[in-house]
């Protein structure tokens, strides 16, 4: 379950996996095809920007916090909370 200012949040099964896995590996920088592999699995075929409409999704259901999932430009995404 993932709770924003108290309130529970809607996630889809994978959104929730790409969070959790972000979360777990703050300050890490992953590239889309990294995330495929290891939230999506190695038998994932899609397309990369898989990866990108479900970070769009995640941020908007967190809302105020959504600066937490960080974009590196070209090169892929990381988890970064406040210090």
């Amino acid at each position: 379950k993932v709770f924003v200012d108290g309130q529970m949040i809607s996630l889809r099964p994978k959104e929730f996996d790409l969070l959790y896995f972000l979360a777990r590996n703050e300050d890490i920088v992953f590239s889309r095809n990294d995330l495929l592999e290891k939230v999506w699995g190695y038998s994932y075929a899609g397309d990369d920007r898989t990866v990108d409409t479900q970070v769009k999704m995640i941020r908007h259901a967190l809302g105020p916090y959504r600066k937490f999932i960080v974009t590196y430009r070209g090169v892929g995404y990381k988890f970064e909370a406040e210090k």
